[in-house]
């Protein structure tokens, strides 16, 4: 299209500057005509008369102005205007220079006429009758022609090109389709579909490339695959392990960060791409960082963080290898949290420190009225009986600690499956109160259950409920100044119901509340020691009220009371 054109623009201005040329050589030939019929004057007849013939005649002839000028610049005879009225033409151009000879050709304004003409001036001579023939056609026709010609040529030019076009464009699919679907499929694949195969019979080049391709996408999609199930079955284990995993690169750039570790570490945001010295804020796990990236050899140390809960965390570096420079690659951080591992370790050297107190004290007692009664022999009868009962009430003590030490022991195991059924909370509490009215003695604290009006019907087992509501208002008896009461209530909840326990003794320290719940964890241990308790009761009320799927707490006020309460789920 673009050759077409610029050829088209070439082949119109050529045509146009051949016909202007054609066109002065045949105004040229005219006006040598005309000038050749100025050489009949004979001199008889009047000059200006027979020149204006002349030019009337071959103005008539070839349809164009003709003018004949004297050699002074008079006009004699002009095919178109009325020679007296022109003005003298000796400073035109065209006839300036034929009065010199020359045969002159000039494209200019005509200010007679009014137009754009081409001007053919011709000298002549007849003895003493010389002068000019101009011959003068108007531009508007050969203008008009010249569109015409442009017109035409502009159409065969569209013509051509919308063929040509055409015949290009299907040329160009015919070439351009197999290339097509060699890029669109490739497109495809690179977007990460390689079960994407192309069709191409032809054994040509194009067919040896896709064949190429097809190969090369099986073998990708082979090794992706390999790839993949590697990559799935490792962040899986990354995901899924107990460890938190943390890896730093040798720029302080994180480059993974499992989910463990995001929640080990207490971050907020995803922390892949940070620096490790902008989310990290522990001194010394830093620190460690810092060591093995210098010593480039495996360091372990346990680790504080103070700022998330005093968590104890066992952390491993461990450089990590590019070639021979161990520091390159970064450090691999493998992290586990031991805090729960700490308090259990603390618990186990309490509960044998505690457990080892309360059987030393009875034992120690037994084997000391045991030995007197062995060794005097001349005792009371008073004195005897007072030393067995103490060797009884010993044995008595020791049997109980014994028997809630068993208790506890199974409840922690939970070998045995929980029993539920349908029952009224109303009656168990009350069945519960009528034992524990029994076994008060000589104690003056009341019980006052406040009852619901309507049966409360849970799903549980009576007699797990009865055990932990008779240690709660053993508990609460014990702490009670005589006199006191101890109201028990049921509060009917959303999805569960809560029973409280309410004394009015001495209460707890805020700072003791989350303790209360331990083993042989005592707030006033003389006063324990006194009322004959174990410190395993509130123990024991925990695990029956998990193991039943609810909750226990407290609330105290020192000097005000405490209320002791368990929640139980509705089924």
């Amino acid at each position: 299209m673009l050759v077409l054109a610029v050829l088209g623009v070439f082949l119109s201005f050529s045509f146009k500057d051949f016909y202007l040329d054609n066109l002065k050589a045949n105004l040229v030939y005219e006006g040598l005509l005309v000038a050749e019929m100025t050489r009949s004057y004979d001199g008889q007849e009047e000059t200006g008369r027979f020149m204006q013939q002349i030019a009337e005649l071959a103005g008539r002839d070839t349809d164009n102005r003709v003018t004949i000028v004297d050699q002074e610049g008079k006009v004699l005879g002009d095919s178109q205007f009325d020679p007296r009225q022109m003005e003298e033409h000796k400073n035109r151009p065209e006839i300036f220079r034929a009065l010199k000879g020359e045969t002159a050709v000039e494209m200019r304004y005509s200010e007679t006429a009014a137009v754009q003409m081409l001007y053919v001036a011709v000298p002549f001579g007849n003895g003493e009758q010389k002068g000019v023939v101009r011959i003068a056609k108007a531009l508007l026709e050969v203008e008009s022609l010249y569109r015409q010609i442009l017109h035409i040529i502009l159409l065969v030019l569209v013509m051509t090109g919308i063929l040509a076009f055409l015949l290009s464009l299907g040329i160009a699919r015919w070439f351009s389709g197999p290339v097509a679907e060699l890029t669109a499929t490739v497109q495809d694949m690179a977007r990460g579909n390689l079960k994407k195969r192309i069709s191409f019979p032809a054994r040509d080049e194009l067919g040896l490339l896709a064949v190429a391709v097809n190969e090369m996408a099986e073998n990708l999609e082979q090794n992706i695959n390999q790839i993949s199930a590697v990559n799935e079955r490792l962040e899986a284990l990354l995901a899924n392990t107990v460890n938190g995993i943390l890896m730093v690169d040798n720029k302080g750039i994180i480059n993974y960060v499992n989910p463990v570790a995001i929640n080990l570490l207490g971050f907020q945001d995803n922390v892949v791409g940070c620096r490790h010295l902008e989310v990290i804020s522990n001194y010394y796990l830093l620190a460690l960082i810092d060591q093995v990236r210098e010593e480039g050899k495996t360091c372990s140390q346990e680790i504080i963080l103070h700022k998330l809960g005093e968590k104890r965390v066992e952390t491993t570096a461990i450089p990590l290898f590019i070639g021979v420079d161990a520091v390159a690659g970064g450090v691999l951080l493998v992290m586990n949290d031991i805090s729960e591992l700490k308090r259990l370790e603390a618990i186990r050297k309490d509960f044998v420190a505690n457990v080892s107190h309360e059987l030393k004290t009875p034992v120690a007692s037994i084997s000391g009225f045991a030995e007197t009664l062995l060794n005097e022999r001349e005792l009371e009868e008073k004195r005897v009986r007072e030393f067995s009962g103490i060797i009884y009430e010993e044995a008595q003590r020791l049997s109980r600690l014994i028997k809630r030490l068993l208790e506890l022991s199974r409840l922690e195991s939970q070998s045995e499956e929980l029993r539920k059924e349908w029952m009224d909370l109303n009656q168990t509490i009350e069945n519960a109160i009528g034992l524990m009215e029994k076994r008060k003695k000589n104690s003056q604290v009341k019980l006052c259950f406040d009852k619901p009006e309507n049966p409360v019907i849970i799903k549980g087992n009576a007699e797990s409920i009865v055990q932990v509501m008779l240690n709660l208002l053993e508990n609460a008896i014990n702490f009670s100044p005589d006199g006191e009461m101890v109201k028990i209530s049921i509060e009917e909840e959303e999805n569960s119901i809560r029973v409280k326990v309410a004394d009015k003794g001495e209460g707890i320290p805020e700072k003791e509340l989350p303790r209360v719940f331990e083993r042989f964890y005592r707030v006033d241990k003389a006063r324990s020691k006194k009322t004959g308790g174990t410190g395993l009761g509130l123990a024991i009320v925990k695990h029956l009220v998990e193991n039943h799927g609810g909750q226990v707490g407290v609330e105290s006020v020192p000097g005000k009371g405490s209320c002791f309460y368990f929640s139980l789920l509705r089924e």
